[in-house]
This record gives structure tokens, sequence and C-alpha cells, in this order.
């Protein structure tokens, strides 16, 4: 039960973490009562989460990845002999890449508006096999307005996908869970791109015609797994039949228990246009923007780029672009996995961002004889062009409470972020060392770190401002951002995520149980503060 606020007063915080001397004995006479039942809880939890994460994962995952190998084929494609096929000039090939992101802001909100008011389920699927379908038709382009066209449907369909999966994941993990699982689904469009070179190797090698066959290839599975994937995705906890009726009563009471006062399942209009007021969507938008024109440049032009370090013939470029990808899979887990475990997004994305600068520095002055070092380069900067992204995802999704308001905010960032993917399909125009397009991507990193620094500071004042509070305060606060039910993260009582340390003590405080004695023996009040968000957790041992 909660505490009342003469408890409240009891309980302070205290910044090394000690508890005081007057509780200890206390403490170590009520400690063993709740651990078994802390015990039982927690092994439900963990298996709770497995059975979570096997439901959801490899289902989101692979539908991810057969997205991402139809979007970025197109690299694969070039080196196959798409602008000869088609007569296309380079500047042609350059819109056909960027014109896919078009598609991308046109379409990213309206989607996620349908899947917060309809069924993710179904909503998921038919973007997967609409978009399997064009990917198919991209055999049959004869000409650049074909292709053109192809890509900007291509760019509408996938719009929805990514942005729909970052909210319908929020919706099922607790905030300190959401950045591995993010990393874990992200990590797949790299594992994309390592399968992207080998099947474009083995296609380079049988003799028929690459363009057609690629395109087919890669698009036909997309169709396929669309249409299981609209039977057995889940819709939401509420009603997910995998789980138990226990199970699912324990994962709306902890995902209600993590989100606190900004928990909230209702749409409202209102909430909505609020996103669009607050400083930090447009922030994260620029963080966003500046990371995908890094990372949308590397893997539209990789293929490329490898190709222009030594002498050996296109199949071989093909097969020479897996092992970047393969190791950005791997390191993308390790960060996601690290930022969750010591709860950080801001420093973690900073020094992913430096790691990248470096591979770019390397790219842009190491001699062009020195092959090997500039391999090395080029695996460096797509590893952290993509360990970048699940980081900074789960630090905005952390950070925006209520459904209506996280939906909104992660497909506005996501959409207007996405521009960037046409600025990178625009940056590497100087083949074959690309030194101008290198030089684009570090600044974009550069400019990336100064933001995510400068936000951080932002959200870390804003914590400390609410801390100071008067009830009076707080109670003006949300009558000011139209009540319990508008202010999302925006209440008083909320703790953006921003730094690291996690300190947990419990003091005890002695109620008498049927009077104001405080002399008596009576609960234990645990108190975790949460100094990356701020949360304090207050739990007697009925919790």
């Amino acid at each position: 039960m909660p505490a009342n606020n003469d408890t409240k007063e009891e309980v302070t915080t205290h910044e090394n973490g000690v508890v005081p001397s007057t509780t200890t004995q206390a403490m170590k006479d009520v400690e063993s009562m709740g651990d078994a039942k802390s015990t039982v809880s927690q092994h439900d939890e963990k298996k709770l989460l497995r059975k979570l994460d096997l439901r959801l994962l490899p289902i989101l995952c692979g539908l991810y990845l057969l997205g991402y190998l139809d979007r970025s084929n197109i690299g694969n494609a070039k080196l196959g002999g798409l602008l000869t096929d088609l007569n296309l000039t380079t500047d042609q090939f350059q819109w056909c890449l960027s014109i896919f992101y078009f598609g991308y802001v046109i379409f990213d909100i309206p989607s996620n508006i349908i899947m917060k008011r309809w069924r993710p389920s179904f909503w998921l699927a038919t973007l997967t096999f609409t978009w399997g379908i064009v990917a198919m038709c991209m055999a049959a382009v004869k000409d650049f307005a074909g292709l053109l066209v192809c890509r900007l449907m291509l760019g509408i369909l996938e719009a929805g996908f990514f942005p729909g999966v970052l909210f319908f994941l929020s919706i099922w993990y607790k905030r300190r869970e959401y950045g591995r699982r993010v990393s874990y689904f992200w990590s797949f469009s790299s594992l994309a791109g390592a399968f992207g070179g080998l099947i474009a190797y083995g296609i380079a090698k049988i003799p028929t015609h690459i363009l057609n066959t690629l395109f087919i290839i890669e698009g036909a599975p997309s169709v396929v797994l669309a249409l299981f994937a609209a039977w057995y995705l889940p819709n939401n906890p509420e009603t997910a039949k995998f789980l138990s009726t226990d199970e699912r009563e324990l994962e709306v009471s902890r995902l209600a228990t993590d989100q606190g006062p900004a928990n909230d399942h209702s749409w409202s209009w209102p909430r909505a246009v609020s996103v669009f007021t607050d400083y930090k969507t447009y922030t994260f938008m620029f963080i966003y923007i500046t990371g995908t024109s890094a990372l949308q440049g590397v893997t539209l032009f990789l293929p490329s780029i490898i190709s222009g370090m030594g002498q050996w013939d296109r199949a071989a470029s093909q097969a020479l672009t897996t092992p970047p990808y393969f190791l950005a899979f791997i390191l993308t887990n390790v960060a996601g996995w690290s930022s969750d475990r010591f709860f950080d997004r801001a420093y973690h994305m900073v020094g992913i961002n430096l790691i990248g600068m470096a591979g770019f520095l390397m790219l842009m002055f190491i001699p062009e004889g020195q092959v090997g070092v500039r391999y090395f380069a080029a695996c460096v900067c797509t590893v952290a062009v993509y360990a970048n992204v699940p980081v900074k995802v789960a630090w905005f999704n952390n950070n925006f409470a209520g459904l209506t308001r996280r939906a909104l905010a992660s497909a506005a960032i996501v959409a207007i972020g996405t521009i960037g993917g046409a600025i990178g399909g625009q940056i590497y125009f100087d083949e074959p060392l690309y030194f101008g397009g290198n030089t684009i991507a570090f600044c974009c990193l550069g400019a990336q770190t100064i933001a995510d620094l400068g936000l951080r500071f932002m959200l870390a004042r804003e914590n400390k401002r609410r801390d100071k509070l008067t009830q009076e305060q707080k109670e003006y606060e949300i009558f000011k951002h139209g009540g319990e039910e508008l202010a999302g993260d925006r209440h008083p009582d909320f703790r953006y995520k921003e730094s690291w340390t996690t300190w947990v003590y419990k003091t005890a405080i002695h109620a008498a149980a049927d009077s104001d004695d405080m002399s008596k023996e009576g609960i234990v009040v645990a108190v975790v503060v949460n100094a990356s968000d701020g949360t304090e957790t207050v739990m007697d041992d009925d919790q």
C-alpha cells in the first residue's frame, strides 16, 4: 500500500546511499520477512519477461530484417549493374535513394495514429505485406521514373513499421527493460546488411539477370511472413491470449507502477497536440536527423566505399560488406545491454559517437594504399552509426509518458528525423574516396554529440527543479498542463532519464497498526531512488 503523507516525511533521501543508523536494526529484523515473497515475485517477473521476449521479438526482428533488406538492396543492385540496365545518371540514382525517405516523412505520423486506434498485429502485418509486393515489383522497372515511384511507395509503406514497433514494445516493457529489446530489434537491420551482401554475392555468381533476381528473392519472404504475423502477434497486455490470467495481471500492474502518475492509455487530441509544443520533441528530431544522415549515408554507399578501396571485383565487394554489418549486429546488442544495465542513454551516445568520429577521420586521412586500415575504419564507422540508434530511440521513448504522447512523439521524431536519410543519400558524391561524404558524416556525429550533452543538462536541471516543488506548486503544474490525464511526462512527480547511477536503500518506519504511536514496530518502507530518472518508488511489505 502507498505510504501516507506522514510516512513520506520520514523517508529521506541520502545522496551517499547510506541508511540512517537508527533504522539499521529494524531493517535487519524485518528484512527476512519479505525475502520469500520478493523471490517469488522476481521469479514470476523473469518468467513473464522470457515469455514476452519469445513471443514478440523473433517475429518483429524477422519482419524488420526483411524490410531492411528490401530498402537497402538498391545499394547492392548498383554494383550489380543497376545504373547501366536502367540508363541512370549518378544524380538520378541518388534521388532514387532519397525519395524513399520523403515517403517516410509523409506517412510516419498517420501510421502511428492508425496503429494506436486499431489492432497493431493487423496494421504491422498489412504494412509488411504491401511493401513486399512493391519490392518485388521493382524487378519489373525499366527506367528512372518507374524506380523513383517504387522507392517512394516503399518508403510510404515502411514508414509506419519502425516507429510502430517502438511504440508497440513500449506497451509491453518497463523503461529499464526497453533499451535492450530495442537494441535487439534494431540490430537486425545490420544483420540485414550482412545477409544482403552475401545474397548479392551469391546472385552475382549465377548466370541470370541480377536485378530481377535480387528484388524478387528479397521481397517475397516479406509477403509470406506478414500473413503469419497477422495471426501470431498479440495486440496489448490486457487481451494477450498467450499469457495466463495471473500473468496478464502482473504485466498490467508492473507497467502501471513503472509509469507512475504518467500512466494513461486513453486517446486525446489535446494530449497529442501537446507533443508539438514540447522542446524535447524538436531536440530529439535534431539528434535523430544528424544520426540518420551518417547512418544512411554509410548504409547506402558502403558497397561503393569498399569497392573503391582495392582492385577486387564487384562480387568480392559485395561479400566484403558482410563483416562490418556483422560486427554492428554484435556491438549494437552490447550497447543496448550496457545502456539498460547502467540505465544511461546520453553518455552511451557520446561514447559511441566519438568512436564513429574516429573511424570517419581515418577514412578521411589514412593514405589510399593502406587498404587494411581503411577497411578497419569502415568497420568502425558502420558499428558506430548502427549502435547509436537503439540508445537514442530508448532515450526519447523513456522520456515521453502516456501512450498518446509516446506514440505521437515517437512517430514525429522518426518522421522528421528520417529526413536525415534523404540527406544521407546525397552526401557521398565524390567517389572513389568519398572525402567530402566522410567529412559531412563526421560533422553530423559531432553536432549530435553536442545536442546529446545539451539535452542531458536540460533534463537534469528539470529533474532538480521538480525535486524542489512544494505541494501547491505541484498542483499548479498539473493544472497548467490540463490535469492528471493530460500531464504525462510533464507531471511534477515524473522524472526524466538523464544519468546513470542507481542507489537502493531501506528505511524502517515505525507505525502502529491501529494507532499513531510511532514507537511501536510497524512496517518497513523501501525507497528506490534512481539517479538516472529521479523516480522514487515507495513500497511496503505488501508490495
